[in-house]
Formats: C-alpha cells, sequence, structure tokens
C-alpha cells in the first residue's frame, strides 16, 4: 500500500509528543513493506528513519490559532493533491492535518485513518480567545467532529476521550483506544547529586498545561524547604507570562526556564529532578488526555504529582505510581510536593511504581496496535 503519514507537529526537530508518535507509526508502516511518504513541518529535512518526508512550515499559532491552522491547511492540501490520486490511505495526527480530507474523498479513493490524542477545538473554548475566535468557535467545534466523524477509523487515548466522541456522534465501532507510550530505551533512569531537592515540569507551556498553577504552588513549598528549585523544561505561548509571574511572586530565584529545547536536551534534565508535576486545568480537553510527560516521568524513575483527571486516572493509581492532587488547588499541589521532598522513600516508592506501570505503555507495543486498526479498518457503508 501507498501510506501518506501526516501530522501538524513538527517531527524534525520533534515538537510535540503528537510527533514522536506519528514518527513511530510511520516506522511501523514501513517495518511492513508499505510504501509511506510522510507529509509534515520539519526542517528542511528530505528523508527521517529511511521515510521519504515532504515538509513544510508549522503552524505557528501566535495571533489566531485558527487563521494560523487556515493557513497550513492550505500549505498542505498542496501538497495532498499531489499524491492523492495514487494513496491507498490517509494516516493523519489530530484534525489540524486533516482538515481537507473529507473534501478530498469526494474525488479521490483512499482509507482516511485519524488518530487524535487532543481535540483541539475543546481547548480553544477553554482558551483566552479574541472576537473572532469567539465567534468562530461553535463552528470550529462542529467542524472538528464532523472531521473525526468522517474518518474510517479513529484511534483515541483513552476512553474517556471515546466516549466523548461517541456522544458527539461517532459510531463506537469506528473507535479503538491506544494509549500512548513511552521511548523506555532513550529515556535517561539515573539520577544526579542533588536531584532530591528539585521538581521538574517537563513540556510546552501553554494555557491547558496549567504552569502557573505550580508557580502559584512555589511560595508555600519554598517557605518551608528554600532550598528546592523548579526546572520549568519547554518553551510556550504562556512561557513569558509564566516567567512574569514567578517574578510577581517573588519566586524567579527558584526557578530554572529553560526556553524550547531539542527533545534529547530537555530530556536530560530528567536526571535533575526526583518529582515531575502535571498540574494541568480541570477543563474537558484535559480531562480526556494522559499527556506524554506522565509515561516520560515514569520511564525516568521519577515520582509523579498529577492533577486527578479522568483521563489519567485511567491508568495511574494514587499512591501506586503517581500521588494526586485535586485539581486547580495550589495549596493541595503544595502539600504533595512537600511531602515528597519529606520523605524519599515514599518518592522512591511511586518511582519504582511507575516503572513498573510503563512497561505496559512502550512504542514497541503502541505503535504496533495503531497500525493494526489503521490496516484492518475498512470504509464505512
Amino acid at each position: 500500500m501507498k501510506i501518506i503519514v501526516s501530522t501538524h507537529d513538527s517531527l524534525c526537530p520533534i515538537k510535540g509528543g503528537g510527533a514522536l508518535r506519528t514518527l513511530k507509526c510511520a516506522e511501523e508502516f514501513k517495518r511492513r513493506g508499505h510504501d509511506v511518504i510522510l507529509i509534515a513541518p520539519a526542517d528542511g529535512v528530505c528523508e527521517l528513519s529511511g521515510i521519504r518526508l515532504h515538509w513544510l512550515h508549522a503552524p505557528r499559532k501566535q495571533r489566531s490559532q485558527i487563521l494560523s491552522s487556515l493557513k497550513f491547511n492550505i500549505r498542505l492540501l498542496r501538497k495532498f493533491l499531489h499524491v492523492a490520486g495514487n494513496t491507498d490511505m490517509f494516516f493523519v495526527h489530530n484534525t489540524i492535518a486533516a482538515a481537507t480530507l473529507p473534501f478530498l474523498r469526494r474525488f479521490y479513493d483512499f482509507k482516511f485513518v485519524l488518530d487524535v490524542t487532543d481535540i483541539h477545538a475543546e481547548y480553544l473554548a477553554a482558551a483566552r480567545r479574541n472576537l473572532f475566535e469567539r465567534l468562530m468557535t461553535p463552528l470550529i467545534m462542529r467542524l472538528e467532529y464532523w472531521i473525526i466523524g468522517s474518518a474510517d477509523t479513529v484511534t483515541v487515548v483513552t476512553r474517556a476521550m471515546k466516549e466523548l466522541l461517541i456522544r458527539n456522534g461517532i459510531p463506537a465501532g469506528r473507535i479503538q483506544v491506544i494509549y500512548d507510550a513511552a521511548e523506555v530505551d532513550r529515556i535517561p533512569t539515573d539520577k544526579e547529586p542533588g536531584s532530591g531537592k528539585n521538581v521538574i515540569h517537563l513540556g510546552s507551556v501553554d494555557r491547558q498545561h496549567g504552569v502557573e498553577l505550580l508557580i502559584s504552588a512555589i511560595p508555600m513549598v519554598t517557605a518551608a524547604r528554600p532550598d528546592t528549585r523548579f526546572l520549568i523544561v519547554g518553551g510556550g505561548r504562556e512561557l513569558n507570562n509564566v516567567i512574569k509571574f514567578a517574578e510577581k511572586l517573588g519566586v524567579r530565584d527558584s526557578c530554572v526556564f529553560t526556553g524550547y529545547l531539542p527533545c534529547e536536551e530537555a530530556r536530560a534534565y530528567l536526571r535533575k529532578a526526583d518529582i515531575g508535576v502535571i498540574p494541568r486545568r480541570d477543563e474537558l480537553p484535559n480531562r480526556i488526555v494522559t499527556t506524554l510527560k506522565l509515561y516520560e516521568y515514569w520511564a525516568a524513575r521519577t515520582a509523579v504529582v498529577a492533577s486527578k483527571l479522568e483521563g489519567i486516572s485511567e491508568i495511574a493509581g494514587d499512591g501506586r505510581d503517581v500521588l494526586f492532587f485535586r485539581a486547580g488547588s495550589a495549596g493541595d499541589l503544595a502539600e504533595k510536593i512537600l511531602r515528597l521532598l519529606g520523605s524519599p522513600e515514599l518518592t522512591a516508592a511511586l518511582a519504582a511504581g511507575g516503572a513498573v506501570t510503563v512497561e505496559k505503555y512502550t512504542w514497541a507495543g503502541a505503535a504496533v496496535s495503531i497500525v493494526d486498526a489503521a490496516l484492518v479498518s475498512g470504509r464505512p457503508a
């Protein structure tokens, strides 16, 4: 089969958990002998993992997420039109890169498989929006679920996400739940001296990630343990606001802000901290995901403190491989961090529990399952 694999996330350098998931699936398609072409953002690279890559610039999402996504899809459509006539399958990660495919299917015969790790319109509804975005959100919401419903097969990352899609009219028989995973063989498991005093947030710093809640908890933590350091590893649209908030609270000196780093450099910071935090808000789009950082914390033998959200609760157990706090409560987050800082035994036990759990969520298994679902699927009647 000739298979086009696409995403809006950058594959080179890798930015976002969706990029890694997409690349792993492309590699699995190729391993099975299919003719695979990647069409995705990359910095001028024409081949990845021995797979041809037609690159384009990623959506920037700086001024308007909607306009940025629209311009991206116009550029992407030009790429798709060159290959649609002799393509057997489009395998696409998330709807931002799939917006034109329901229309292309009116003219070309191909299988459409959609791998969904985020419902972007739900994030838009929960975000700060300009007037244009507020007016357009209901339409974008309907459009996204329509795109998902037009796919032959949809793979999602939690049961909570599957249930949401069913409530929005997508037939249950087309949806398969396949959780995210970790590159367990590429994530450091050793810790540097002094890591017991450090807390890390690994990954993007956008509104949905709730990093400002972690900043709100820092004064309460440092009042009891002033030598604690907070490593904010990654960049994003909210990074400057988060830095300003840390300065306002007087905790800037307790923080390290790295900005965007290449994947391997960012993961290296996992050696520097025994505690990893997931402070996501209790909002619909956050409840239906798990987040890649959870798996990477576990793979790095890092104790996890996380908001108690539905998706994460599907795979994590309080006191077993995660310490839950009340979502949105900076005080409860601070209390849980202090509990771990004061108990190396509990920290080690959670880290060990996570190391056991993550063995069930590796790309060797997840990519195979996603590709199996894609290849078995057929056109709906």
